[in-house]
């Protein structure tokens, strides 16, 4: 054997123990990585329901109060009408 195969076999040799350690590095890579996008993808998920939970009662109090509001103006309207109709009657 010559000296050139020699180096050509090692050389031959270590680029495929390279190309196999590379290859198990990025499918563990890729293992973890899956794992981190499931627990990423259930965290969302909680926050999702949390959210949509606290929600419900804000959406609630909001259309409460939008309520209160409203009928306070009905009241406020039908009070300046009733104002302005004995402020009328006063002028003339």
């Amino acid at each position: 054997m010559n000296i050139t195969q020699i180096v050509i076999i090692i050389s031959l040799i270590l680029i495929t123990g390279i190309t196999v350690a590379s290859g198990v590095w990025l499918i563990l890579i890729f293992k973890e990585l899956k794992i981190t996008i499931n627990k990423t993808n259930k965290i969302l998920d909680d926050t999702q329901s949390i959210t949509s939970s606290v929600a419900k009662p804000i959406s609630s109090i909001s259309e409460f109060v939008m309520g209160f509001k409203n009928g306070f103006s009905f009241f406020n309207k039908l009070f300046d009408k009733k104002d302005n109709k004995e402020d009328k009657k006063d002028g003339k």
